[in-house]
């Protein structure tokens, strides 16, 4: 799966769990456009970072339940070095968006010059 279609994924997973209107596995894979078995690697991959995520059947649907959520940012860019040179005290100057990944956050710069960086936490 590219970066482009597993960030996609992830951050409709996130929005469908929020709102607590997943359906059961089998729906949730179908929606996404995955197999049942890569959303369960996709599940897995989001508990790996301390986030709990369970199926509570009363509402049919795949809930956090913990104290960590996930948000998502979007545009993501992957950059050349050189542009990273550019970034000051949290902005982009050359108005394109550039990923820099931490332990647990990854961080992004917008499309639009001088914004600030913003927070994304697996």
């Amino acid at each position: 799966m590219t970066l482009t279609k597993k960030c996609n994924v992830i951050k409709k997973l996130v929005h469908l769990i929020n709102y607590e209107v997943t359906g059961n596995a089998s729906v949730l894979a179908q929606r996404l456009g995955i197999s049942r078995s890569q959303l369960f690697i996709e599940i897995e991959t989001i508990k790996s970072y301390g986030v709990d995520i369970q199926f509570d059947r009363s509402k049919k649907s795949f809930v956090f339940t913990g104290q960590k959520k996930i948000i998502v940012r979007e545009p993501i860019v992957i950059t050349d070095r050189e542009d990273l040179s550019t970034i000051n005290a949290g902005f982009f100057r050359k108005n394109r968006s550039v990923l820099f990944s931490g332990l647990y956050t990854t961080n992004f710069v917008s499309e639009n010059s001088q914004q600030p960086l913003s927070n994304f936490s697996y």
